[in-house]
């Protein structure tokens, strides 16, 4: 989309937090319109499960290197 190029907008920093929370605020409330307010709420469930995992992840640096070991590519193909 070429009028997104140009966009060089960053929310007040000293309102940042109010800033995004109406955005995520209304793209929920827009969310439960379209869909319904029970799988609005699974699919927020699965949101938040999925960042604790990858918060978990980011924090376990053995468990990050386990992850990376096992789909890292081999050598010689």
């Amino acid at each position: 989309m070429r009028w997104f190029r140009g966009l060089n907008w960053q929310p007040p920093p000293e309102h940042s937090g109010e800033v995004i929370g109406a955005i995520v605020g209304g793209l929920l409330g827009l969310f439960v319109i379209i869909v319904g307010f029970w799988r609005a709420l699974v699919v927020a469930m699965f949101i938040a499960i999925g960042v604790a995992v990858g918060r978990y992840i980011d924090v376990n640096e053995e468990l990050k290197e386990n992850i990376a070991r096992r789909f890292r590519q081999p050598r010689g193909r």
